[in-house]
């Protein structure tokens, strides 16, 4: 197996773009069809989380492309895609916080007070704050992969940086886990059964939990590049 080393890029072709562009159409649409079969219809409830989810995917993708290259050569191909995937999804984040703070309100009006239109968001503000540092880490990450930002950082800080992805992965899981999820949807479709597919969370949380994992299984295997290589290929 080979050990931990740095591969990135700066630039894509615009190939690769339209390539992942696609694919975070794919998940999206999906995942309308998916919310569809549950029983919601297209609307701007299921575009704000659809969004979200797609951009999530978008970033387990990128994440997992690294370690996934490490135990098989012929993934190394792909490694440019990484790039595009996370950028994608951290911009594509941005949709998904305006819609919320925009459709919420419409979508739930008992959870929220005509005196104090952001009272939801005040009751549930951890999850406001886990979606927000995601959005705000996020944006960081992407701000520096471009080529000026390992310039600006240098080599060792700008390759700390983008591993902190992994961190916004974490908060994707504490944001949805602080939501209730657990006990008002997931136990409650094991029990009842009340729709042909679990909810929408669940498949977001397999992969978000999948990609964590991968992570770990490739440090074991292959250790952390900023150890292997200390000043940076």
């Amino acid at each position: 197996m080979k050990t931990a080393r740095t591969r990135h890029v700066f630039s894509n072709r615009s190939q690769q773009w339209a390539i992942t562009g696609v694919i975070y159409l794919v998940f999206f649409f999906f995942f309308i069809w998916y919310h569809d079969v549950r029983g919601s219809s297209f609307t701007l409830f299921t575009t704000e989380k659809c969004t979200a989810i797609a951009s999530v995917y978008c970033l387990a993708l990128a994440l997992a492309l690294g370690p996934l290259s490490r135990f098989s050569s012929s993934l190394d191909r792909l490694l440019p895609y990484r790039r595009t995937m996370g950028l994608t999804a951290a911009f594509m984040s941005i949709p998904h916080v305006i819609l919320v703070f925009i459709y919420l309100p419409l979508k739930f009006p008992g959870k929220y007070s005509r005196d104090y239109p952001f009272s939801w968001f005040i009751d549930y503000w951890f999850t406001v704050i886990m979606g927000l540092l995601c959005l705000a880490l996020f944006l960081i990450i992407a701000r520096y992969s471009f080529p000026n930002g390992i310039r600006r950082l240098g080599k060792r800080k700008w390759m700390i940086l983008q591993k902190f992805a992994y961190l916004v992965m974490i908060l994707v899981v504490l944001h949805l886990l602080s939501m209730g999820k657990i006990p008002e949807n997931w136990i409650a479709w094991i029990e009842t059964r009340d729709k042909p597919l679990p909810p929408g969370s669940f498949p977001v949380m397999v992969i978000c939990i999948g990609a964590l994992l991968l992570k770990v299984v490739d440090l074991f295997a292959h250790g952390d590049s900023l150890a292997v290589n200390p000043d940076y290929e």
